[in-house]
């Protein structure tokens, strides 16, 4: 029997790992930030992003990785696997959109999270690829994992 919040936690871990191979070579290539360092100053506002502070926005950006994933998890639950991708990719980019809009402009005064238009698209580029390695895990490795078992 599949356990629907398990299953969700490794689809978004799968996915938080999709969102890192898009972050880790932007910023190694084009000098990008990587949600940790977007998550470190939400941590720590008006605090310089160091090594420890990025490694706890990182480890951050997992777990709420995982979340995210167990609620992908309910949706296909609850809704079907229909049109699975974009149901995954919908919610990789309504994420985005909480993560670059909403959460930024919800203290004052406001953090100094400085995200340039191509760091805008590379964040927009990861949180797809986000819903894509996630919605490919709880779609095709769950189901053969329930055929083979």
């Amino acid at each position: 029997m599949r356990d629907t919040i398990r299953d969700g936690i490794i689809a978004g871990l799968l996915g938080s790992v999709g969102d890192v191979l898009i972050h880790a070579p932007a910023y190694l290539i084009l000098g990008t930030t990587m949600t940790a360092h977007y998550i470190s100053q939400l941590i720590f506002p008006f605090k310089e992003v160091n090594l420890i502070r990025w490694a706890l926005g990182f480890a951050t950006h997992f777990f709420v990785g995982a979340l995210a994933g167990i609620a992908l998890s309910f949706i296909f639950k609850y809704f079907g696997r229909d049109y699975a991708y974009y149901k995954g990719v919908g919610l990789g980019i309504v994420f985005w959109i909480v993560h670059v809009i909403v959460i930024p402009n919800m203290v004052e005064p406001r953090p100094f999270i400085f995200r340039t238009e191509l760091e805008a698209v590379v964040d927009l580029a990861a949180h797809v690829s986000y819903g894509v390695a996630a919605t490919f895990y709880l779609v095709f490795i769950t189901r053969k994992k329930k055929v083979a078992g």
